[in-house]
C-alpha cells in the first residue's frame, strides 16, 4: 500500500504542472523573408488573445506579446490593428502591423507596416468566429520584407 500511495504522489507531482498551467490565449506562426531576422517563428502565450471594438467602433485587433522575454532572437511581440473588421472578413488592405524582437525598451529590430500612411503594403484576414478567432497576413514592410503569419485567437475580448 505505502508503494501505491507514493507512485500516486510521485503522479501527482508530476502532473501539478500540466493541471495548474494557464490556458493558451493564442498561437502565432510567423515567415520572415529579409531583414535581420529572415526565418520562422512560432509561439504561444497565456495572454492576451483578439480584441473587437477596443481601438474604435468596428476594428479588431491582437496584441501577441511576450514582455519578460529579453532574448533578441525570439519574436516577442506581434501587433495587429484592423480598424475595419467587417472589411477584413474578405481581406483588407487597411491595417497596422508590427512585428517585433528584444526588449519592450530595447527592441533589436521591429518590422512595421502601417498602410493608411503609406508604409508598407499588405492584406491581412480576419475570421471572427465569435469567442475565437483568426487573423491571417501578408505583407511587405517598406523596407521590402515580407511578413507572413496567423495568428490563432482562442479567446476575443469584446468591447461594451
Amino acid at each position: 500500500m505505502n508503494r501505491q500511495l507514493r507512485s500516486f504522489a510521485v503522479l501527482v507531482i508530476l502532473a501539478a504542472p500540466a493541471a495548474f498551467a494557464a490556458d493558451v490565449k493564442e498561437t502565432v506562426h510567423v515567415v520572415i523573408t529579409g531583414g535581420k531576422h529572415a526565418g520562422t517563428y512560432d509561439g504561444s502565450t497565456d495572454r492576451g488573445g483578439c480584441s473587437a471594438g477596443m481601438t474604435g467602433k468596428g476594428s479588431f485587433g491582437n496584441q501577441y506579446s511576450l514582455p519578460k522575454e529579453n532574448d533578441p532572437k525570439v519574436l516577442n511581440s506581434v501587433q495587429i490593428i484592423v480598424p475595419d473588421a467587417k472589411a477584413a472578413a474578405n481581406g483588407t488592405h487597411n491595417f497596422f502591423l508590427n512585428v517585433a524582437f528584444g526588449r519592450i525598451f530595447k527592441r533589436d529590430a521591429e518590422y512595421k507596416v502601417e498602410t493608411e500612411k503609406k508604409s508598407g503594403t499588405g492584406t491581412i484576414t480576419v475570421h471572427d468566429k465569435g469567442s475565437t478567432a483568426t487573423i491571417s497576413f501578408d505583407a511587405k514592410t517598406a523596407d521590402g520584407v515580407h511578413l507572413v503569419g496567423t495568428v490563432d485567437c482562442k479567446s476575443v475580448t469584446r468591447a461594451q
